[in-house]
């Protein structure tokens, strides 16, 4: 994948005047094995976490409670 159109200068101006500004966004590369990896860390951590504490049974009860019951 290619960089971008490339703005005229006058186009850049008129964004500019509009009180835009430009900005480089950089997201995760999903297909890397590195950052997959961070992931699948991440995600046995926090799923640990949640079973030392329950919340998310917690949680779960307490949505099922309102979906249920929602006039209380």
């Amino acid at each position: 994948m290619g960089r971008p159109k490339e703005l005229s200068d006058a186009e850049r101006a008129e964004l500019m005047a509009q009180g835009l500004r430009p900005a480089e966004v950089w997201v995760p590369d999903w297909d890397s094995p590195a950052f997959r990896k961070q992931i699948e860390e991440d995600c046995r951590a926090i799923n640990a976490a949640d079973a030392r504490s329950g919340e998310s049974r917690r949680l779960s009860e307490e949505v099922d409670d309102l979906w249920n019951n929602p006039s209380e």
